[in-house]
């Protein structure tokens, strides 16, 4: 047996000064590749000759510096390169340079904001963000509170468990779905699979609120899908309509509802929902109201009475849970997501830590968030706080993710962050025009007001010439730009503006595909 660990062979800083050296060498020549015109957006032609041609196996025993340095610049050499801002089929690109930064610290610090004596200054950072954010989407800052999660499935996951938590005094905490169906039962008159609760949400919503409702318990078929206009916006007299008739039938197979699940920027059309009219319909049916603001979240950054801004989110305050995503329009690195609550008590679960005495230690006691914030000289009134942010939660370990976000609003300011999305809108209106000036090139149904998605696919060449323009498009490696089908109306292309993506990028792009609409596609 060795006298001590092969992690521990050398002093870590004169180790972390070698390594990170060479490695920050490669990874800004990979970025400054990524920035030559040249080079592919996505080095390989489909995923089975990519897995034949890389070696990704673990050895026996370590291998030279020579060699894991080698592996370092494959791996960077055989990834989707968002520096080129080719990249266009998420709803992420290139991140902004000092949230690069902020991975590193976590990486440094390796601290789990899950008790406040293990990452204090990230525990506190955390705080701030969600505070900031809540005062941004209008909640009284005093009463409301957030946590980060790793990703919008995991916020909109917790959004559905703590809805139903708070259901007939939060039987379901200790009894599951079953007490919520017996307790449906006995006080409410429900009768069978009308005892279930129910989630009514967008047909074009994202699909993890499905994934949500599984995990809680509830089943996928817990999920009612709501009849979309055509501009890809919840029809709120469906929605009345489908209440209706739940509450009306005791028996209803679809169950009774218990969350209004609404979108502020969907996934392929970038919609947002009637928030307004979705708050009052939530009131008269006493259902919980939650807002998956993944994607179009981050226009909370434009003042509060930016037109621009009224015409999507006007009521997001009203509602009881708000997921938003900095990791996607804010350019803030993989992953950070937070969930936003009007009513703070709502994750207060200390009662749930009372079997975890090792861990929690003063998961009762509060602390206060200060007067200042990272987003401007606004004061936000002290909130009283749980100390240990794993004892709002379900889980325990936790990323401190939250220092991402802070550090790209401490760079570039809640102004900043304003003009970086508005610079995005204003380009999204000169790209549909360059689209709608391409004449082998139709538009599908667009978001009204429209937001950063554009759908549009070849005049001509059949049923099959959107997958086809595709197929080719990601055969050249050149562009990546992804397709979904519309309101059964087929398949179209669906382009992404990203506000960091130059427009000539997106020009040459349109003129390539407009030029590909011929007799071979």
């Amino acid at each position: 047996m060795t006298s001590s660990t092969p992690l521990r062979a050398e002093h870590a800083a004169t180790e972390l000064d070698r390594l990170g050296t060479k490695c920050l060498a490669l990874v800004t020549e990979w970025v400054s590749q990524g920035q030559d015109s040249r080079t592919l957006a996505a080095p390989w032609p489909d995923a089975s000759s990519f897995r034949s041609s890389i070696d990704v196996c673990v050895p026996e025993e370590g291998v030279s510096e020579n060699t894991l340095f080698a592996k370092i610049r494959a791996i960077l050499h055989n990834s989707v390169n968002p520096w080129t801002h080719r990249f266009l089929e998420k709803l992420y690109s290139a991140p902004a340079v000092i949230s690069i930064m902020g991975d590193l610290l976590l990486g440094v610090m390796n601290a789990s904001v899950h008790v406040f004596s293990a990452s204090p200054i990230l525990t506190m950072i955390e705080e701030q963000c969600a505070a900031a954010l809540c005062e941004r989407v209008g909640y009284t800052a005093a009463d409301a509170d957030g946590l980060c999660m790793p990703g919008g499935a995991a916020s909109n996951t917790f959004a559905v468990q703590t809805a139903l938590s708070q259901l007939f005094g939060g039987v379901y905490r200790h009894g599951g779905v079953c007490a919520l169906v017996d307790a449906y039962t006995q006080h409410k008159g429900r009768i069978g699979r009308g005892a279930r609760p129910a989630i009514l949400v967008s047909a074009d919503a994202h699909f993890s609120l499905s994934r949500a409702a599984l995990a809680a318990g509830l089943g996928t078929d817990a999920v009612v899908p709501i009849a979309v206009d055509k501009h890809g916006k919840m029809d709120t007299s469906e929605l009345v309509r489908v209440c209706l008739e739940m509450e009306q039938e005791p028996a209803h197979t679809r169950g009774v509802p218990m969350m209004i699940c609404a979108t502020s920027g969907t996934t392929v059309l970038g919609a947002f929902d009637d928030l307004c009219t979705i708050a009052h319909i939530c009131r008269r049916f006493a259902c919980w109201m939650h807002v998956d603001a993944s994607w179009g979240g981050a226009m909370v950054f434009l003042p509060s009475d930016a037109p621009a801004r009224a015409c999507r989110l006007d009521g997001l305050q009203e509602a009881n849970s708000i997921t938003i995503n900095p990791h996607k329009l804010l350019g803030v690195t993989h992953q950070c997501s937070f969930l936003l609550v009007k009513n703070k008590l709502v994750l207060q679960v200390a009662s749930l830590t009372e079997d975890a005495g090792y861990l929690f230690h003063d998961a009762s006691t509060s602390s206060s968030v200060s007067s200042s914030s990272p987003s401007s000289s606004s004061s936000q009134p002290p909130r009283p706080l749980v100390n240990d942010m794993a004892a709002k939660t379900l889980g325990c370990g936790r990323r401190g993710d939250a220092l991402k976000l802070y550090l790209v609003w401490l760079r570039y300011g809640t102004h900043g962050l304003s003009e970086h999305i508005q610079h995005g809108l204003y380009m999204a209106q000169l790209i549909l025009a360059r689209i709608e000036q391409t004449p082998t090139l139709e538009l599908g149904p667009l978001a009204k007001p429209l937001f950063l998605q554009i759908c549009f696919r070849p005049r001509f060449g059949g049923p099959d010439a959107t997958r086809r323009m595709h197929a080719k498009l990601k055969a050249s490696g050149q562009y990546v730009v992804d397709y979904a089908p519309v309101h059964e109306m087929g398949d179209f292309m669906r382009l992404v503006v990203h506000p960091t993506t130059p427009l000539h990028v997106y020009e040459a792009l349109i003129d390539t595909l407009g030029d590909m609409v011929d007799s071979t596609l």
